[in-house]
């Protein structure tokens, strides 16, 4: 019954009808259990929406006309050699302080709690950054290749359907702006924004709501994101008189920063000729910059925070700047937006089904 509890534990266990306190040992038991539980909640769903991305990244490669895996990999790797040996020194700096607090033996005291509530937690937690990144290789991967398996085709739809909405092209409401920090603000505001949130809730203890912002987060990146790339091929206004779609948007591209036309320039070569790159790829809808930001919005706001308001400003600021800087259209956004609110939905009713049907399972092995 353990396996499936979902409910605070507490001191005392009824045994016929009397009630017996439940000792230190039995109650860390327990909590082991339920905190298992709860990161099992989010992990295996992030793990298997990881591997299926890059798994249909690979299936994908002689469809797309690529013919071998991006040499930015190696990268990651690096990058792991590097976490391995900063856990490595946390940890001999922990066992020093346990030697310092008057433990007479830090590592068997460090075995005895590695999978206490807290050991757990923290399993999970370095478990969940790594998936993060290694899905977010993935989706590196795995983005031209939707390009090219379904050429760009939307972008003159887009951009009418941004014209009846707002009566004009979005962008010039930014006309004449200096956008020179704001394009330097759009990539690096928003790539440490996405990683300290991610970083903050996987620090957070278990509960239904930080479960299913991790697999929000899974689902935005494997999921929603390829998918709508896949039925929706677009590129931006930046590239647009590039793809032979017209002049619409050349004054906006004359009002842009030299770092955002040099961003563009990488992007553009890497998808005309073919090759894999970090960060490469083109796709305007739907915007995942959006959708993660709303998805940080959305993490604050169900846990009642402070910071909720200033990540909804944060949201509409990088949306704005999508547009001024011609990366996106508004629509994009939009339905960036969109996505980030029914997945975190979507997430929500798969916890409260498992939770649930842990609860009958629980309730059959009870009375058996």
């Amino acid at each position: 019954m353990l396996k499936y509890a979902r409910h605070v534990v507490l001191p005392y266990a009824r045994t016929g009808s009397s009630v017996k306190p439940v000792g230190p040992t039995k109650l860390a038991v327990q909590s082991s259990v339920e905190a298992g539980v709860r990161e099992r909640d989010w992990l295996v769903p992030a793990v298997v929406m990881t591997a299926g991305l890059g798994l249909a990244a690979l299936l994908l490669m002689p469809v797309a006309g690529y013919d071998q895996i991006p040499d930015y990999f190696s990268r990651f790797l690096h990058w792991m050699y590097f976490m391995f040996f900063g856990g490595m020194l946390l940890l001999i700096l922990y066992m020093v302080r346990l030697w310092r607090a008057g433990v007479k033996s830090p590592i068997a005291h460090l075995k005895a709690n590695l999978l206490t509530g807290s050991g757990l937690r923290l399993l999970a937690a370095v478990a969940g950054a790594m998936l993060g990144g290694i899905d977010m290789l993935f989706f590196m991967w795995i983005k031209p290749e939707v390009t090219a398996v379904s050429p760009f085709w939307a972008d003159a739809m887009l951009a009418n359907v941004d014209h009846a909405i707002f009566r004009t092209d979005p962008w010039r409401f930014f006309e004449g702006m200096d956008l020179t920090f704001h394009a330097w603000a759009y990539s690096f505001f928003w790539a440490f924004a996405v990683m300290a949130t991610m970083i903050w809730l996987l620090a957070q203890r278990p509960s239904a709501a930080r479960s299913a912002s991790l697999i929000s987060y899974f689902a935005l990146w494997s999921i929603f994101g390829p998918i709508g790339q896949y039925f929706f091929s677009s590129a931006g206004p930046i590239f647009y008189d590039r793809l032979a779609f017209g002049s619409r948007f050349d004054e906006l591209i004359a009002n842009l920063p030299d770092v955002t036309l040099k961003v563009s320039g990488y992007l553009w070569t890497h998808h005309a000729t073919g090759t894999l790159g970090v960060g490469a790829g083109i796709s305007a809808m739907p915007s995942l910059h959006i959708a993660t930001v709303v998805w940080i919005y959305i993490v604050f706001r169900s846990v009642r925070s402070r910071v909720a308001p200033f990540a909804a400003a944060f949201a509409v600021y990088i949306w704005a700047l999508s547009v001024a800087l011609g990366w996106h259209y508004a629509v994009d956004g939009i339905v960036g937006a969109a996505g980030a609110v029914a997945s975190q939905w979507l997430c929500s009713i798969y916890l409260r089904r498992m939770a649930r049907k842990a609860d009958a399972e629980e309730h059959v092995f009870a009375a058996s």
